[in-house]
Formats: C-alpha cells, structure tokens, sequence
C-alpha cells in the first residue's frame, strides 16, 4: 500500500519515526515534523501526509488542502512541532509513488528554511501502448497529436490576514453544510482557472464538501 511505501520512504529519509501512535507516525526533519496517517484513508490506496503551513508567499503543493489553525484536524497531529492544535497546516493527499521524489525535497527546503519547490502532481495515467499481436509499439502520427496546454501557475500560500478575514466572515463554519470539523479555505474560483488568493474568492468548506466541489466553480 502506498502509505507504507511513504513511511518507508521517509524512514530513509529523514530516520526512524520520532513518534508512532495507532493512527499516525511523524518523523522530525531539523526543526519540522512530517506527519503520515496510517490509519486512513481505508477506501483507496492513497496516503494522508500532514504538514505546517509554509511562510507566506511560499508555494503550496497542488495536492494539498489547507486548514485554518482554528480547524480541527488530527488530534494524533497535536504533540508534533509545527502542527499543534491552533495552528494552519497543510494536508496532503499522495495517490502515486511517483510524488514522493519532489515531496522530499519540499520537506527538506521546508525543514532549512528555503525558498520552497513545487510538488509535482503526477496525474497522468499515460501508458504505452502495445500491439499485443506483433508486440510492437503502435505508430503514432505526430501530425495529429494536440498541442500541450500551458503549465499551470502555481500556487501561493494565503496570506494570514486573509485567512482570518474569511474565517471571521463565515464565522468559523462550513458554508455548505454548517460544520466546524475539518475545515479547509476553498476557492470559489479555482486556482487552476485564474482564481484568486482574495476574500472575496475564498470561502470556508469542510473536507467531504471540498472535495465533493473538485474543480467546479
């Protein structure tokens, strides 16, 4: 499963877990720890990695959801530096191996205190094909392929002055079902479509509510 590849992974990375409970493990990386949910999600192979939030205007990584200090969140996240109950912090959601390369390094500029890189989102499903007959690749016609979209813009972080703005605006609540339980700022444009960091674009939802929206304005 891919939640124990990552804690593999960063077991090799950054040492043997600084903290295990039943639900979570989290390692410490200099001064930040890193916090891999073991005990979800139990319905697809992905892996739950908690982070704090970066600095303001440093970039955010495309999978991540981001949560308001006053959300409640993990409480196995609590006792680790950088992630206890008050503060915002990121959640990222892996569903590949391949996304654990640039995490890594995000972590450690994270950890150092440098200008942090993008998280690279592989959401492609890109195979070769194969003509299982003669057991040679299929020809294909540049001529006829479309032209690449543009590279997305990345994201930046929400600055605090905002966050507290539309928190105080939806009074701590989801806009959509009226929940205080894990809440995360939502962009009513989304980001990948020109949205931006503003109050006027940003509303609170809870987690279920977030990524039942996806990418729908």
């Amino acid at each position: 499963m891919l939640k124990e590849k990552v804690v593999e992974r960063f077991s090799r990375e950054f040492g043997e877990p600084a903290r295990e409970r039943v639900k979570i493990k989290a390692f410490r990386v200099l001064s930040v720890e890193v916090v891999v949910q073991v005990d979800q999600p139990t319905k697809q192979d992905a892996c739950f990695v908690w982070l704090p939030y970066p600095p303001d205007g440093q970039e955010i990584p495309g999978m991540a959801l981001e949560y308001p200090g006053e959300a409640g969140r993990h409480s196995g996240t609590y006792a680790s530096e950088g992630l206890k109950k008050g503060l915002p912090a990121l959640k990222l959601i892996l569903t590949t191996e391949s996304e654990l390369d640039s995490l890594v390094d995000y972590i450690r500029a994270l950890s150092e205190g440098l200008k942090l890189p993008p998280v690279n989102v592989d959401d492609s499903e890109r195979k070769q094909e194969v003509n299982a007959s003669k057991g040679e690749s299929i020809r294909v016609d540049v001529s006829s392929m479309p032209v690449p979209k543009p590279p997305a813009p990345r994201r930046e972080a929400i600055p605090r002055s905002v966050q507290r703005e539309v928190w105080q605006r939806d009074a701590g609540l989801c806009v959509e079902c009226g929940t205080r339980q894990l809440l995360c700022f939502d962009h009513i444009v989304p980001f990948s479509r020109g949205g931006s960091n503003t109050v006027r674009n940003l509303q609170l939802l809870c987690e279920p509510c977030n990524l039942s929206k996806g990418n729908r304005i």
